[in-house]
């Protein structure tokens, strides 16, 4: 027994990558087909990423592998300006664009201060169902490893090219609800820049789940409203994709595509 679970363990730590992918999607797809029997009902797992990460992180490398992932959630300590950051980014990219959809002829929104609650209980909300699942695995666990063989800059966009399909269960079920091609440019921009967020912080997952949680929030309060308007939305989608791709490209300038980080390693695995 003792000889099948060395050679298990060294299989899976040959292939964590392939088995890390094959599982998130294995779960997070699980429930797609009961969209046809209630289409009301949600077609994506959100917590397939990280319970596939914990899956695979045991696997490989047992209790002592496992604790070093979930560790990550306790480096908190991390300079508050990368805080800022963190919900900065994600309110300013989708107030731009919003006013692009305004100029194009959409209403002007009305705001009460209930609303402003409303945002933040979605921030705190979506972090708990969301951002910590999703970011324990694609930046906690998938981004070290490809790390390991990738500069950061690539390994961040082959996270993006796994990340983007991840998401076609929902893409298929509501199709007007992410512009195909704009979600696409966002998807591989913001995983360069929560990429640049956990390298520059030393794998400081809370800020990276924060980030993450306030784009979800911001992007579905700002452009929530303009779905009946075909031609405002497209258009805030695509400042939108385009905002958050200057932000990308303006952090691989800044920081250096090899680490994402300035002056500065990236932090070990």
């Amino acid at each position: 027994m003792a000889v099948h679970g060395h050679r298990l363990r060294d299989w899976a730590a040959r292939h964590d990558i392939a088995l890390y992918l094959g599982l998130a999607y294995v779960i997070s797809w699980s429930i797609w087909p009961l969209v046809l029997l209630n289409p009301e009902s949600s077609p994506l797992v959100p917590f397939g990423p990280g319970l596939a990460a914990v899956l695979v992180a045991f696997l490989v490398g047992g209790r002592p592998e496992l604790l070093g992932l979930l560790r990550q959630f306790g480096r908190w300590r991390a300079n508050p300006a990368w805080y800022g950051v963190a919900l900065g980014m994600p309110l300013v990219a989708p107030g731009l664009a919003l006013w692009a959809a305004v100029a194009a002829g959409a209403p002007v929104p009305r705001w009460e201060p209930a609303d402003l609650l409303q945002v933040a209980g979605s921030i705190v909300v979506t972090v708990f169902m969301v951002g910590i699942f999703e970011e324990l695995g694609w930046r906690g666990f998938l981004l070290p490893r490809l790390q390991r063989d990738y500069s950061a800059l690539r390994a961040a966009l082959i996270i993006g090219l796994a990340w983007f399909p991840w998401h076609l269960p929902e893409l298929v079920s509501d199709p007007g609800q992410r512009p195909l091609t704009p979600f696409a440019v966002y998807i591989l921009a913001q995983s360069v820049l929560l990429a640049w967020l956990y390298n520059s912080t030393q794998a400081c997952l809370p800020v990276v789940v924060l980030f993450h949680a306030a784009f979800n929030s911001f992007t579905k309060f700002f452009l929530a409203d303009l779905q009946g308007s075909p031609y405002p939305y497209l258009v805030a989608w695509c400042v939108l994709a385009g905002v958050v791709a200057v932000l990308a490209v303006a952090a691989v300038v800044y920081a250096g595509s090899r680490d994402l980080v300035k002056g500065g390693l990236r932090p070990a695995h």
